[in-house]
């Protein structure tokens, strides 16, 4: 009885394998994730822009991840100093592709001016030297403030374009 309960259940594996086999294979296309995996790993970068007078910028990331087609950096921070002006720039994320830098996660930017930025995204551009928001972002200066719904600067040109914009201007009386 053990012997006929054995060829049993061989025969029901070898039909089973049959079956199997005459179907048509799983392609691994057919379960291709989007795996994007970084060729390059560094933690706690620290670089240093310089020219013939000295340091004009310091670049700072908790992590920084260089990937085919882009450069991610995690929690980044710049300090430049350009036009007698010290300017900092930090946010939870910043990706470089091509010449786009696109800062995401608490975008902040203040400058010894007393001028402040913050927003969620911003963009900028290398090459045309245009930074813009396409999300809602404040911007402050002293006791002065400004919302605005998105906008755009164009840093060549030192012209600004803002949509929704609400201002609250503090006026010395006289």
């Amino acid at each position: 009885m053990v012997i006929k309960i054995f060829y049993f259940v061989v025969a029901i594996f070898s039909v089973v394998m049959i079956f199997l086999a005459l179907q048509d294979p799983y392609f691994a296309e057919q379960f291709k994730q989007d795996i994007n995996v970084s060729n390059m790993q560094a933690n706690d970068v620290l670089d240093y822009e310089m020219n013939a007078s000295g340091i004009n910028a310091v670049y700072e990331a908790d992590e920084v991840n260089r990937y085919s087609s882009e450069d991610e950096f995690l929690k980044f921070k710049a300090e430049i100093l350009r036009s007698g002006l010290k300017h900092i720039l930090s946010s939870d994320k910043a990706i470089l592709q091509g010449d786009d830098v696109r800062f995401l996660g608490n975008v902040k930017y203040d400058n010894n001016d007393s001028l402040s930025f913050t927003s969620n995204e911003v963009i900028y551009n290398t090459k045309t030297k245009i930074a813009r928001s396409d999300g809602s972002f404040v911007v402050t200066q002293n006791s002065d403030k400004a919302t605005g719904e998105s906008g755009s600067y164009d840093l060549a040109k030192k012209q600004t374009h803002i949509k929704g914009l609400k201002a609250w201007i503090e006026q010395q009386r006289r």
